[in-house]
């Protein structure tokens, strides 16, 4: 979510509604084609890709065919990035600030050991380095 925040900022996104997204089901702040796009994202990316009829219904209700493709595309690279960037540990560029709460927050903060001292030549500390 952290690049494609900027984006969604840069499109009138407010900080509040990229927040929201973790209960955007319960949320005011989304259309019903928006949770039905982000329903479809979510069991899109479960482990299995078999995505409930009931789910693809809804958002046949919302979406033309070519639309469903594109945002099945977009989803899929998007899962393919946060699975690439999580197998390498690979750290955020902090383009979007979340919660502190917020299930990545957790899941990194599970991650992280005690850092050795910052080498004086690049100012870095291996927890923050990528595995590559």
């Amino acid at each position: 979510m952290d690049i494609n925040s900027a984006g969604g900022r840069a499109s009138g996104n407010s900080f509040e509604k990229l927040a929201a997204v973790e209960h955007y089901a319960a949320s005011d702040l989304f259309t019903a084609a928006e949770k039905a796009a982000l329903r479809y994202a979510e069991e899109m990316c479960r482990e299995s890709v078999d995505v409930p009829d009931q789910v693809f219904a809804e958002l046949k209700r919302h979406f033309e065919d070519d639309a469903i493709v594109e945002l099945t595309s977009i989803i899929a690279l998007e899962n393919f990035r946060a699975r690439f960037n999580r197998a390498l540990q690979l750290p955020s560029d902090n383009l979007c600030m979340l919660p502190a709460d917020h299930p990545a927050i957790r899941a990194m903060s599970k991650l992280s050991t005690p850092a050795p001292p910052a080498s004086a030549e690049s100012g870095s500390t291996a927890a923050n380095q990528p595995r590559t």
